[in-house]
Formats: C-alpha cells, sequence, structure tokens
C-alpha cells in the first residue's frame, strides 16, 4: 500500500514517483483508475444544503480536471451498517469517479491544484469532512451480467473491500477462486448489471490510514431496498462460505443507493 499525505508532501512525492507509464511506443488505451472518496456532512440540519453543494459545484468542478470521466455518489442503506456505528470513520456518503490517465501521478497533482483553486474561488464548504480518499487501479475491464436486464427500480453500489492473503500461493488461489468463481455468481443475481474490479494503488489522506488491496463495484436495480439488500448479503455470504482460504478480511463491504450519476461535458479538454 502506497499512502501520502494530501497537501505539499503530496507533490513531492508524486514529483518522486514521476508523471508517465511506458506505453511501449505502440497505441494503447489509457490505464483506468477509480477515486473513492467517502464524506459526512458536519451539520446533519444543513444536509440538504451539503448535497446541493456536492451534486452542482463540486462534481463539475472535479470533472473538469484532466482524465476524470465520471462521478457517481451513493449514501449507506446496508443494514449490515447500524445507526449506532461510528460514521466520523466510516462517512455516510460515497463519491467514485472514474479516470482514464496513462499518468496518474500528475493527474494527482491536477486534482489537488483544482481542489486549491476550488479553494481560493471560495467554492468549497465547510460542511465537507472526507473521512477517505484512496486510488484504484482497474485490474479488468467490467463483467457485464448475461440475460434479462431489470427494467425498473432503484440503482444500488454494493462495495465489496478485501484483504488476502499472508502468502501470494494463498493470494493466488483466492484472486482465481473471486474471478471464476464469486464474480459469476454475482453477476448471476437478480438485477445484477455489472461489476468492475480494481487493486489498490494510493491512500491520500492527512492521517496515516489503511486501506483494502482489492475493491469491486457491484452495479445493481433492485425494486426495492430490501431486495438490493438481499444481494448484498448474498455477496457476503458467498465470501464466508466459498473463499479457499481463511486467510483474507473484509473492511467495511457496503451497500449504497445511488444518488448521482453524471459523465463528464462533451467537448471537454
Amino acid at each position: 500500500m502506497k499512502t501520502l499525505l494530501w497537501g505539499p508532501l503530496l507533490l513531492a512525492g508524486l514529483a518522486a514517483a514521476g508523471h508517465a507509464e511506458s506505453t511501449g511506443g505502440g497505441v494503447k488505451a489509457a490505464p483506468r483508475w477509480l477515486m473513492m472518496v467517502t464524506t459526512l456532512c458536519t451539520d446533519p440540519t444543513r444536509e440538504t444544503d451539503f448535497n446541493a453543494w456536492y451534486n452542482d459545484i463540486d462534481i463539475p468542478d472535479v470533472l473538469e480536471v484532466p482524465g476524470y470521466q465520471r462521478a457517481r455518489r451513493g449514501i449507506i442503506v446496508d443494514s449490515a451498517v447500524p445507526e449506532a456505528s461510528p460514521l466520523p470513520q466510516i462517512g455516510r456518503y460515497v463519491a467514485l469517479y472514474n479516470i482514464d490517465s496513462e499518468a496518474i501521478d500528475k493527474t494527482l497533482i491536477d486534482m489537488l491544484m483544482a481542489t486549491r483553486k476550488m479553494e481560493s474561488r471560495r467554492r468549497s464548504t465547510d460542511l465537507l469532512k472526507v473521512t477517505e480518499r484512496v486510488y484504484y487501479r482497474e485490474s479488468a475491464p467490467a463483467i457485464a451480467a448475461l440475460g434479462a436486464r431489470a427494467v425498473g427500480g432503484q440503482e444500488f453500489l454494493f462495495l465489496e473491500r478485501v484483504d488476502c492473503c499472508a502468502d501470494a500461493a494463498a493470494e493466488h488461489r483466492f484472486n482465481r477462486w473471486y474471478e471464476k468463481t464469486h464474480l459469476p455468481q454475482m453477476l448471476e443475481r437478480p438485477g445484477m448489471q455489472r461489476a468492475t474490479r480494481y487493486e489498490l494503488y494510493r491512500v491520500l489522506m492527512i492521517e496515516e490510514q489503511a486501506a483494502s488491496k482489492y475493491l469491486t463495484v457491484f452495479e445493481l436495480i433492485a425494486p426495492s431496498l430490501a431486495a438490493a439488500q438481499r444481494e448484498a448479503d448474498y455477496a457476503r455470504q458467498q465470501l464466508l462460505a466459498g473463499a479457499p482460504t481463511d486467510d483474507w478480511t473484509t473492511k467495511r463491504s457496503i451497500l449504497y443507493r445511488k444518488i448521482r450519476d453524471v459523465a463528464r461535458p462533451a467537448g471537454a479538454k
């Protein structure tokens, strides 16, 4: 895991890491990345103002950063996360930003500069508390579910986070099972649309913070929250029952109801 501070030290760390990745002299699609940010509203009585700021100011500004292609937001609806849980550590909301970049460290610097620009233009807000900011690299293209698609209902995101394992052989067995068995099982579930798997690249927080090595974003449509919850619970049960090794952990795998989905404006630089 690579952890860098979000601030002046980030610039030095990224500059030292270098900006470009080799393309081998050929034309290749830019690698795909995901920035995951979990947040809280600092004043629960102003939740509406917080969401208006996030949707109408923050997301459009972020999507101006080169490479940022799509922004999705979700709110926790998972019964496995009780209301008494430490939300200040978890965050009530998640934002997922899809990125195409051949020079991700430069893209991270561009994002930092955009954040500072927002602050200088007074487009930031004191209602925002970031509880987690993590960059992941897409380890394989999204896998679409086969068969009929759900035509109605609510959209949900189930973020499954896993750490594995103590040795390379066990990790290989786990990943092979996950990709050959667990993902196909999940993609056969009612309302499941697609799944995309990612591997940790960097954690960018002021205070040092751990993050799961693997993240899978499951997208589903369900007629009700109860139906979506069944799919999240099924995923957890399949991990517990089917994983070929006990040497793994899952941290904060959470079901969210999707509340925003915005693409980068056409023609943006």
